[in-house]
C-alpha cells in the first residue's frame, strides 16, 4: 500500500511537471516571441510538400541548397494537412517537443538517482529559459533534444544488455536526427567512442552501418530523382560547412562562444559543471561525450549565441540535467564531507540546504521570466530580427486581398509564408538575377531550378521590414541600391509598424 501511494504521488508529481513545461510553452505561443525568418523557412517548405511539390519560394527540386534536410520538413508537412499550414501550428509541435524533453530527462535520472532527483532535475528543464524560449520558436533544431536523449539512454543501457536492441535503437535515434539537421552528423564519432568503449566489437560490423542506412536512402533517391540539384547542393552545404580559419583563428573562435554562452546563461556553466557530478560515471562520460565533441566541432568557426543560439537548443536539456546532478548528488556530498563533524541532527540539514536554496532560486527565477514572458511578451537578443505577429498578420490580410495567385511578391520568410502568390526573398532575387553570391545562396543557380522570374524590377510587390534594414543591407551585395530604387519609384501602399508594402506601378 505504502509503495502504491508513494508511486501515485510520483505520478502525480511528474504530471503536474509535464502540464507545467506545456504551459510556459504553448501559452500565447503564437504571437509572442515574434517570428524569425528561420520559421518561416519551414512553414513554406512543408507546405509545399503537403502539396507534393520540393520547393521553397523560388528555388524547386531540393531544400538542401538552404541545409534543410527532410525529416522534420517531412513531419511538419503531415500535421499541416491535418491542422493546415500556420506559425501555431509550427510552434506547438515544437513545444511539444520540448515537454517530451523534460519527461526523458526524467527517464535518465530516476534509474540512477531516483524519484526526487528525477523530478527535481524535470522540473528544472521544465522551467529553464532558454529551453521554454527556444521551444516556443519553430525551429528543426527542436526536434533533436528527443532523439540526442533517446541515443543517450540506449547507449547507456548498451553495456549491460545482452542483445544489440538498445544500441539499434541508438544508432536509429541518431540517424533520424542525420536526416533532419546537419549538425547531427557532429554526433557520428562519440557514438563510435562510446561503442568503442563498451569493447563489443561485432557490434560495430552492424551498427555503424545502420547508423547511417536513413542518411544513405535520402541520398540515394534524391539521385534517382534530381541528381544534378542533389549534387549541386550537396556541393554547397558542405563548402559552407567548411573552415578556412587557422587553428589559432579556431581557438580564438572558440573560446570567444565559450566566453558569450556562460555570461549570457548561467545555467550553461552550472551545466557543465554538474555533469561531471553525474552518476553513474559511463552515464557522465557519454553525456559528456555528446555535448563536448559537438560543441567544439561547430564552436571553432560558427557563432554559438545571438542570431545563432538556436544550435544550442540540442544541448539544453542536458545544461539542466547537469545542474540537477550538481543540486542532488555534487554539491550535497561536498557538504556532506565539509559538515561530517557536525552533530547528526544538523548534518542533514547542513548537507540539504545549499541545494534546496540554490535550487528554489533558480526556479523561482526561471518562473518570473517564464510567466512574465507569456504575459508581456518575450525579450530576446534577436528582437530587432523579429516580426511581431500583429504587424505580420496586418501585412498578410492587406496583400492577400489586394494580389492574385500569379502575382510575384518579394518579402522576407517571416512575412511572406502568409501570401497566397509567389513568394522569393531578396536574396534569391539577387543570385539568380544578377549571379551574384550571397551569405546563404550561389551565383550559379540553374534556371531550371527556379520557379518563376526572379527579378526584382518585374515583381508586383515588395514588402521591406526590419531584416532587409537590420541585416540585409549590409551582407547582399546590391540590396541597398534594390531598397532605394523601390522606395524611390514604387508605390507605398501600406504600411503596419516597421513593415511597408510597396506596388510596382508597372
Amino acid at each position: 500500500m505504502i509503495k502504491n501511494r508513494a508511486r501515485l504521488f510520483e505520478f502525480a508529481a511528474l504530471a503536474v511537471i509535464l502540464v507545467l513545461a506545456a504551459y510556459v510553452r504553448l501559452a500565447n505561443v503564437a504571437d509572442t516571441p515574434g517570428w524569425y525568418t528561420d520559421e518561416a523557412t519551414h512553414i513554406d517548405i512543408a507546405a509545399h510538400l503537403a502539396q507534393g511539390e520540393v520547393r521553397y519560394m523560388l528555388i524547386t527540386q531540393s531544400t538542401l541548397l538552404f541545409a534543410r534536410l527532410p525529416l522534420f520538413q517531412i513531419l511538419l508537412s503531415k500535421i499541416f494537412l491535418v491542422f493546415g499550414s500556420d506559425i501555431l501550428i509550427l510552434r506547438t509541435f515544437t513545444a511539444i517537443l520540448g515537454v517530451l524533453a523534460t519527461f526523458l530527462i526524467y527517464t535518465i535520472m530516476r534509474p540512477s538517482s531516483g524519484k526526487f532527483p528525477a523530478l527535481a532535475t524535470a522540473l528544472l528543464c521544465a522551467v529553464y529559459p532558454q529551453a521554454v524560449l527556444y521551444s516556443r520558436f519553430g525551429f528543426s533544431y527542436n526536434l533533436l533534444p528527443p532523439l540526442i536523449l533517446i541515443a543517450l539512454i540506449s547507449l547507456y543501457r548498451h553495456f549491460d544488455a545482452k542483445n544489440g536492441r538498445y544500441l539499434a535503437a541508438a544508432a536509429v535515434a541518431l540517424g533520424l536526427g542525420m536526416i533532419s539537421e546537419v549538425m547531427m552528423w557532429t554526433f557520428i564519432i562519440p557514438f563510435i567512442l562510446v561503442l568503442i568503449a563498451s569493447r563489443k566489437w561485432r557490434n560495430l560490423l552492424w551498427s555503424i552501418p545502420l547508423l547511417f542506412t536513413l542518411l544513405i536512402l535520402y541520398a540515394l533517391v534524391m539521385l534517382a530523382t534530381v541528381p544534378d540539384a542533389f549534387i549541386f547542393d550537396l556541393r554547397f552545404t558542405l563548402s559552407r560547412l567548411g573552415t578556412t580559419y587557422s587553428p589559432a583563428e579556431q581557438w580564438e573562435t572558440l573560446v570567444h562562444n565559450f566566453e558569450m554562452l556562460i555570461s549570457g546563461d548561467s545555467w550553461k556553466l552550472l551545466g557543465f559543471i554538474g555533469l561531471w557530478t553525474l552518476r553513474p560515471k559511463r552515464l557522465r562520460i557519454i553525456v559528456l561525450l555528446f555535448l563536448v565533441f559537438p560543441v567544439i566541432s561547430m564552436g571553432r568557426s560558427i557563432a554559438l549565441f545571438q542570431l545563432s543560439a538556436y544550435y544550442m537548443i540540442p544541448f539544453l536539456p542536458l545544461f539542466a540535467l547537469g545542474i540537477g546532478s550538481l543540486l542532488c548528488s555534487g554539491l550535497p556530498s561536498i557538504m556532506e564531507r565539509v559538515g561530517k563533524n557536525f552533530p547528526s541532527r544538523w548534518r542533514t540539514v547542513f548537507t540539504a540546504a545549499p541545494s534546496v536554496l540554490i535550487g528554489s532560486l533558480l526556479i523561482f527565477n526561471a518562473l518570473s521570466f517564464d510567466l512574465n514572458g507569456i504575459r508581456s511578451g518575450f525579450v530576446t537578443d534577436i528582437d530587432p530580427f523579429l516580426i511581431p505577429s500583429a504587424q505580420g498578420r496586418a501585412v498578410a490580410a492587406y496583400v492577400n486581398a489586394h494580389a492574385q495567385p500569379e502575382d510575384v511578391i518579394i518579402a522576407t520568410p517571416a512575412v511572406g509564408w502568409q501570401f497566397r502568390a509567389n513568394v522569393m526573398d531578396f536574396q534569391m532575387s539577387v543570385a539568380a538575377t544578377d549571379h551574384i553570391a550571397t551569405p546563404h545562396l550561389p551565383a550559379d543557380l540553374a534556371p531550371d531550378r527556379l520557379a518563376f522570374d526572379p527579378n526584382y524590377a518585374t515583381a508586383d510587390y515588395a514588402v521591406i521590414d526590419n531584416l532587409w534594414r537590420n541585416w540585409g543591407i549590409y551582407h547582399i551585395p546590391g540590396l541597398d541600391g534594390i531598397m532605394s530604387d523601390i522606395q524611390a519609384h514604387w508605390t507605398l501602399v501600406f504600411e503596419a509598424g516597421e513593415i511597408a508594402v510597396y506596388q510596382n506601378p508597372i
